[in-house]
């Protein structure tokens, strides 16, 4: 009780003996234990009278829970009816956002590989020694890069 050993209550009970004496010593016993009983009570009228409005909340909220798990339950068995029903393949599967992303990224790089083979290719096909119109590129420092260029003749500036 109140955290304390056999041993402190007993100090504690000699040293009130000690000091009120055996005369007064009941009556303060008497008085500590109805102190102690109306501190319970009050304690237990406390609670009750906070527990008492809780619960009138708590019984409507508990009702209304009850109702909403029950109406999930009931909407997820006629979403499985429904899908196993359609086409007889099972369960319904519905695509994850992420994995459409994936398949489009998937397809783009695809795409981009085949753009690179489509050149090697063409670059494999291209005359040897004869460069492309525009190999050089438009910003080449170099007059008409883009024209293909005759070969050099002996003997000419």
């Amino acid at each position: 009780m109140f955290g304390l050993s056999f041993w402190e209550l007993a100090m504690i009970l000699v040293v009130a003996l000690l000091v009120l004496g055996p005369k007064r010593l009941p009556g303060l016993a008497k008085s500590v234990g109805k102190g102690l009983r109306e501190l319970r009570r009050a304690s237990s009228d406390l609670r009750s009278a906070i527990e008492e409005p809780l619960e009138e909340v708590r019984r409507p909220l508990q009702d209304l829970r009850d109702d909403l798990m029950d109406s999930v339950h009931e909407f997820g068995q006629e979403i499985e009816r429904e899908a196993t029903t359609d086409e007889g393949s099972g369960p319904l599967q519905l695509a994850d956002p992420g994995q459409t992303e994936v398949e489009d990224r998937r397809q783009q790089v695809e795409e981009l590989y085949a753009q690179a083979a489509r050149a090697d290719a063409a670059e494999d096909t291209a005359e040897p020694g004869v460069p492309e119109a525009g190999a050089a590129g438009p910003d080449s420092d170099e007059p008409d890069a883009d024209l293909p260029r005759k070969p050099h003749q002996p003997g000419t500036a």
